[in-house]
């Protein structure tokens, strides 16, 4: 699904793990659809406002840390898909962020029993958003068996990458191989528009 934002449009897939749609807020160097969605303000509080049931609460990250954490997310990830070493400074970058801003988890008292509450120590100047999607990332990227499910798309012409909850599925988005006939031809995504609050 893609989400209208500024002059682009957010690829907004609903991967199980916010890292790999926000991986997917823009194409890597040299990919024919070179464009990045979170080039201004505007721009990330709209994809924020995407996720806002996905991230804890809080102060909106500064631009620049959202992109430094993408740039660290982008690089493991593409290099995990495509069989290539980590690069140290991305794992630096993703462990920056997962100790800027630690969280501990405490039982509380609800209506219905007990529940849990995730407390995020802000002492240490980071930032909750960014900090739950670089340990959410850290956890899934840890386990071989979720890693073999990242792919990147079949269709040349995309540069997205997504999590392949079945085994055969080549395509980030269902629907974007269709058969016109005796041959296939890759079709765009179909777009949604969010209007701006």
């Amino acid at each position: 699904m893609a989400i209208s934002a500024g002059r682009g449009q957010f690829a907004v897939i609903g991967e199980p793990i916010v890292a790999v749609d926000l991986i997917n807020t823009v194409a890597p160097p040299g990919s024919p659809a070179a464009d990045d969605l979170l080039r201004a303000d505007r721009d990330a509080e709209a994809w924020w406002r995407i996720q806002r049931a996905r991230v804890p609460n809080g102060d909106l990250p500064d631009i620049r840390a959202l992109r430094r954490l993408r740039s660290a997310l982008r690089e493991t990830i593409e290099a995990l898909v495509d069989g290539r070493p980590v690069p140290p400074a991305a794992i630096g970058d993703l462990n920056f962020f997962m100790r800027s801003a630690p969280a501990s988890t405490r039982l509380v008292v609800t209506g219905t029993g007990l529940g849990r509450q995730t407390l995020w120590h802000l002492e240490y100047g980071g930032n909750p958003r960014l900090a739950f999607i670089a340990v959410q990332a850290a956890g899934f990227l840890s386990d071989p068996a979720q890693v073999s499910r990242l792919r990147r798309c079949a269709n040349p012409a995309c540069s997205m990458i997504f999590i392949a909850v079945n085994p055969r599925r080549s395509w980030c988005a269902p629907g974007r191989m269709r058969q016109p006939g005796p041959r296939r031809a890759a079709l765009p995504p179909r777009r949604w528009s969010l209007t701006r609050a």
